[in-house]
This record gives structure tokens, sequence and C-alpha cells, in this order.
């Protein structure tokens, strides 16, 4: 589960934490009545994926529902697809697409050679003059793949 904390942009104000919409609902009605209306909602704790994937949605007090509805609780692998997608699309259009993104765990170089190897019968005489480095550069030089963090790319980027 998910910890969250409603910063008032005041002052004069204190915040509070909170794990789901309804107690971040009741919390700002009491501010409101307060005279507080608007706040900084900060990530305090939750899955190891999760803080990336909050920054990724741009995660405020105007969006938060989306958080509860339709992020939190999201795989490390679907988190990091839509957050692959959030720097290209919108949160509605990435949210309908996510599942379109094809990840692969492991170098560029692994992928080219994984690719040529089921896509192309390669004679045994000509297995050790196939230069993986060079195809996997032009593949990313092309924008076919893109490599989000270490050992792991987009194998379909050129369809975003």
């Amino acid at each position: 589960m998910t910890e969250l904390y409603a910063q008032p942009y005041s002052t004069e104000h204190t915040g509070f934490y909170f794990d789901d919409i309804e107690k971040f609902e009741n919390g700002m009605e009491r501010l409101n009545k307060r005279g507080c209306e608007e706040v900084e909602i900060q990530f305090i704790d939750g899955e190891a994926h999760e803080p990336s994937l909050f920054k990724a949605a741009d995660i405020n007090q105007s969006n938060i529902s989306t958080w509860f509805d339709e992020l939190e609780g999201l795989s490390t692998d679907d988190a990091t697809r839509l957050c692959f997608l959030l720097d290209y699309l919108n949160m509605e259009d990435a949210l309908s697409r996510y599942d379109e993104v094809c990840l692969h765990y492991g170098t560029a170089e692994d992928y080219a050679q994984e690719i040529i190897e089921e896509t192309t019968e390669i004679p045994e005489s000509l297995r050790y003059y196939i230069n993986y480095e060079a195809i996997a550069r032009d593949m990313r030089m092309n924008g076919e793949i893109i490599e989000i963090e270490r050992d792991l790319i987009v194998t379909n980027a050129n369809d975003f």
C-alpha cells in the first residue's frame, strides 16, 4: 500500500498522510474548512517501482484519483511500460497502450543476437563474423530500440 502526504502550500497549515482517496478527500475537507485549498502531493512509501511512476505520471491534487484508480498496484513491468509511454503520450493514451510496449531484459547486443538467430539461418562458417554490437548500435540509432535503463530495452519503440 502506498503512503502519500498532502503538504499545504500555506505555511500556516499542517498536512496529512493518506493511503486512499477517501482519506485524501476527508483531509482536504478539513483543510478547506481552515482556508487551505491547495496542497502538494508527496510520495512517502510504497513499492520500489512506484516513486518513478508517481513522478512520471506527475501526480498532483487534481489527478490523485488516477493514482488510486489506475496506477497503484501495477506490476514493476507494467509501471516501466507506462513510464516509458508517458515520455511520449498523455496519460489517457498511455494507459490505453502500455500493454503494447515490449520489454527485453538484457543488453541491446543480446537482443540483436536473439533476433538474428530467430529469424535467419546462419551457416556455421559465418556465425563468428556477425557483429551484433554494430547491429545493436544501428537499431538504437534508427530508433528501433530504446534503452530505458541498464539491461532493459523497449524493442518496439517505433510503434509509439
